[in-house]
């Protein structure tokens, strides 16, 4: 760390990409600042680091940087790094596939469309992107039946008619079918469909159809209206999604533990054409801002045609200065914001249910349907404000009568479903009068220095079954842990509301909600996993029956005791030197047994 630090206050005080590499060097990390000094400073901090980049910083042992001009280059910069070495640490998209695309080169005498994926080449038009190149193909086999463009890579150099045009998908240009003026018509005809101009389409077909007329040049009419009534039947398939007729992308996400999927919904001229997704694996620790960042930078900055309007599931740092990037590289604007009308919001509802639907069928054909963030957990975490989807959380509750018998319960619920292997109970040793705040502390504090000492998982949230005092109790027995970083929530009895240290004035859960349905469940299997283990120790200890678990007391000696004492209670009561003078004791049995009843839990 020592030598890290020397390295980082080199370091100069301008823009540019840094890579942290392990002692191998092998790169770990990949990322850009404006001030790469004060940047790479901020990974070197003793506290408050993201649980993946301090693991990072763990195994780094090397910094490498590159100078740029500006921030934007370094984000260019980054996305291209970031691409070709997959770092391990970064967000980075998972899979390699590149987008396809129509390009098409109006300079040429005849223009032709090409499907392809390589964007390399400059001065011609790109439409798309499109995911798949098969399905691409099926459109464009629709789609030519109406708008015959040729496909060919120079029609010029065509000797003959190919087999499109024998099948009506082509005008044939190389041949002299159809004339120079009327084939650039076609082009300008396919350009406006696939940019989802489709109202120009229209406007424009019934302008040439105009002109034939009054040309008196019927049969080109003829042709025009049947183009113009195919096109209208395709276009009703095409629903309008958004009045607006800006070119937009919706970028939606679903989560599960280690996946993120982001679905992008592509609308052209208001109506839905198509759709993408895209893989991520990344943890619930890491938040769905940084994500969406990531995602953005990657994908948007190496695209060679941006929509105008770019609608992400939610804010995140730069958002403004990313819109501005995106405007200089696209040569006009580019808005990039979060859904601000119903409209919108009714859109990226659309994209997060496809975001999960196309994340659930993955996890399911790979048999991992159980991963899926339950909607419970998912609606928890927003009416909370949480980071992350509460996965793991453990509920609390106190069982007693009059002060006896007092117990306390922990179960556990992965993903919204209880995990009752992982259930503990508690029998409470530090009150034998009714104080249900002291034994929550005393619960809650041994179930995390336990959990502490084995090493194990701690929840991403607490719920507690009680009001702001018990709330208050179990953020002092964590504190004493130092683990009040750990989210906590409790929910009052009957009113159900939900307590927290950021909200003391109460959450209100609507009636209904996956939400409330959640936390009630939790509360009621709490309540429910107390109140067993009180009801077995109460039974135990009018019988005496808990003396079968006691070490070093068998039948002989268990009988002697309750024929002394009379009960459990009586033997607990009882000194070392009394239960030493029952029949069939000793004072080692004696000592075991005492220590045993006061300290067993």
């Amino acid at each position: 760390m020592i030598e890290l630090k020397r390295l980082v206050r080199d370091l100069p005080d301008q823009p540019g990409v840094y890579l942290w590499k392990d002692e191998s060097g092998n790169i770990l990390y990949i990322g850009k600042a404006k001030s790469l000094r004060k940047r790479t400073a901020s990974y070197l901090r003793t506290s408050g680091l993201e649980l993946r980049i301090w693991e990072m910083m763990q195994k780094a042992r090397d910094i490498e940087v590159i100078l740029t001009n500006t921030e934007q280059e370094a984000l260019l910069l980054e996305a291209t790094l970031i691409k070709k070495h997959q770092p391990p640490y970064n967000i980075a998209l998972k899979d390699d596939r590149v987008q396809t695309w129509v390009r098409v080169d109006r300079s040429a005498r005849f223009p032709t469309f090409e499907i392809t994926r390589d964007t390399s080449v400059t001065n011609v038009d790109y439409f798309g992107p499109y995911g798949s190149s098969k399905r691409l193909n099926r459109v464009f086999d629709t789609v030519r039946k109406y708008i015959p463009v040729a496909m060919c890579i120079d029609p010029s150099k065509e000797k003959r008619a190919c087999l499109d045009h024998h099948v009506g998908r082509c005008s044939a240009p190389c041949v002299g079918k159809v004339s120079e003026e009327d084939y650039r018509s076609l082009v300008e005809q396919m350009t406006l469909y696939l940019d989802g101009r489709l109202g120009r389409l229209t406007e424009l077909i019934n302008e040439q159809m105009r002109i034939a007329s009054d040309e008196l040049n019927f049969e080109r009419a003829a042709v025009l209206r049947d183009r113009l009534l195919d096109i209208s039947i395709i276009l009703q398939k095409r629903r309008v999604v958004l009045k607006k007729k800006v070119d937009s992308d919706v970028v939606g996400i679903a989560r599960t533990e280690d996946a993120t999927l982001i679905e992008l919904l592509i609308i052209r001229g208001g109506r839905l054409l198509g759709h993408d997704n895209f893989y991520f694996e990344v943890s619930l620790e890491t938040s769905d801002a940084e994500i969406v960042r990531a995602f953005v930078e990657q994908y948007y900055f190496s695209l060679p045609r941006l929509p105008g309007l770019i609608m992400v599931c939610i804010d995140f740092p730069e958002i403004e200065k990313m819109s501005e990037w995106l405007s200089e590289r696209a040569g006009r604007t580019v808005i990039l914001h979060t859904p601000r009308t119903d409209e919108e919001r009714d859109l990226m509802k659309m994209a997060n249910r496809n975001a999960h639907r196309a994340l659930r069928k993955m996890l399911m054909l790979e048999g991992h349907d159980d991963l899926i963030i339950n909607e419970g957990v998912k609606d928890l975490r927003e009416v909370l404000g949480l980071k992350h989807a509460p996965i793991h959380i453990e509920g609390f509750d106190i069982s007693n009568v009059q002060g006896t018998d007092p117990t306390g319960s922990c179960v556990v619920f992965k993903n919204g479903v209880p995990d009752k292997r992982n259930y503990r109970m508690f029998r409470v040793r530090s009150k034998s009068t009714p104080d249900d705040y002291a034994m929550m502390h005393e619960v809650v504090y041994r179930r995390y220095k336990g959990v502490l000492q084995r090493g194990d998982s701690l929840p991403d949230l607490i719920l507690i079954d009680g009001g702001k005092g018990h709330l208050n109790i179990t953020c002092r027995a964590l504190e004493e842990l130092s683990l009040d970083n750990l989210n906590v929530a409790a929910i009052a009895k009957r009113e159900e509301i939900l307590y927290t240290r950021e909200k003391m004035d109460g959450i209100f859960l609507n009636s209904g909600s996956k939400a409330l349905s959640l936390v009630q469940h939790i509360r009621d299997e709490a309540h429910r996993f107390a109140q067993r283990y009180h009801h077995k120790l109460r039974e135990k200890r009018i019988t005496g029956s808990i003396l079968e678990e006691a070490p070093g007391i068998g039948p002989k000696r268990r009988a002697a005791l309750l024929k002394q004492f009379g009960s459990i209670e009586g033997v607990r009561k009882a000194s070392i030197e009394e239960l030493a003078e029952v029949d069939g004791m000793t004072i080692s049995a004696a000592k075991k047994l005492h220590a045993w009843l006061n300290s067993e839990t």
